[in-house]
This record gives structure tokens, C-alpha cells and sequence, in this order.
């Protein structure tokens, strides 16, 4: 069985630094079955005065149950076979609480699952070998709102978008 780990983000506003021209502090809820990964992000967070870690979960649905009003997720997806389920279940909630940015962090192949996240309600997914300074870029995009993937993602994502066969322009002619 092949085991994985994906992070959601949602994270309220503090309203400290709201006039002061710092960046508002925003709450991130850490879920994951593996505690040296919670321990791991918290540490990347620590220092950064617009992050906060308000909690940490072992599974999504410990998350819902203990920290309703958090805006940062992190969710765990055990086994390859369940993903369709899983899947489902994060539309479920994408399309419950849609205000809430989620941020994937996950080991699978970003160009299989990324857009599938996507899909399903995420608003970002960054593989689990990418720079912690990566990581807080996609976080802090997610958070304010944006949508985060890979370049090598995007412009497959945008390459999909494309018609199959060139378009023929005519040319001028030089007469």
C-alpha cells in the first residue's frame, strides 16, 4: 500500500496590523497523520510574524471537530484506492465552507493529482520536495486569495486549454 499525506489551508484574519501596514496575522491549521510533518511545517511557520499555527490534527475529520473557525487545513489521504472517495469528500466540504482557502502539500505526481485537487476545491498544490520558502510563497498566495500550482503544472493546465491542431493564418501576399 502506498501511504500519503495531503496539507489543506484555511486561515482567518487577525485583526492585528489591519492600519499599521504589516501583513495580518492569519491562523494555519496543520493536519497530518505524521507528527514530524506537523512539527516540521510549524517550524517553517514559526518565524514568520503573518503566520500563526493555531492547531494541529492527525485526520480531517479531527480537524472539523476542534477547529471550526480555523481558515488553514491540513488533510491526509492514507491510500491510493480510497483518492475517489477522498476526493468527493473534499468537494463536499470545498462546496460547504468555499470561503475557506486549501492548500495541498502532497508526495504524489503533481501532473496526475494537482489539477484533480483543483477540481475538487483547492485552491493550491505544491509537491512535499519543494523549498521551504516555496512553500510559504503558495501558502501566502492561497491565503490572500489566489491560486497556487507549479509553473510545469500551469502550463500544462493552459497547454490543455489549446486547440489540438494549429490554426492556419493566412499570409499576406507580397503583390
Amino acid at each position: 500500500m502506498m501511504a500519503a499525506s495531503n496539507t489543506w489551508v484555511r486561515s482567518p484574519v487577525s485583526q492585528s496590523g489591519a492600519n499599521t501596514g504589516k501583513r495580518k496575522v492569519r491562523r494555519v491549521l496543520i493536519v497530518d497523520d505524521h507528527p514530524i510533518v506537523r512539527q516540521g511545517l510549524r517550524r517553517v511557520m514559526e518565524n514568520e510574524e503573518d503566520l500563526t499555527v493555531c492547531g494541529e490534527a492527525e485526520t480531517a475529520r479531527r480537524c472539523a471537530d476542534r477547529h471550526q473557525g480555523a481558515q488553514s487545513r491540513r488533510d491526509d489521504r492514507r491510500h491510493q484506492h480510497e483518492a475517489g472517495r477522498r476526493h468527493r469528500a473534499r468537494a463536499r466540504r470545498a462546496r460547504h465552507h468555499p470561503q475557506l482557502p486549501i492548500l495541498v502539500l502532497s508526495m504524489h505526481d503533481e501532473t496526475i493529482y494537482a489539477e484533480r485537487m483543483l477540481s475538487a476545491g483547492a485552491n493550491g498544490y505544491i509537491m512535499k520536495q519543494a523549498a521551504s520558502e516555496q512553500f510559504l510563497v503558495s501558502l501566502r498566495r492561497v491565503l490572500d486569495g489566489g491560486i497556487y500550482v507549479s509553473e510545469a503544472v500551469g502550463n500544462n493546465m493552459i497547454r490543455s486549454l489549446r486547440p489540438a491542431a494549429p490554426i492556419s493564418r493566412p499570409t499576406p501576399s507580397t503583390g
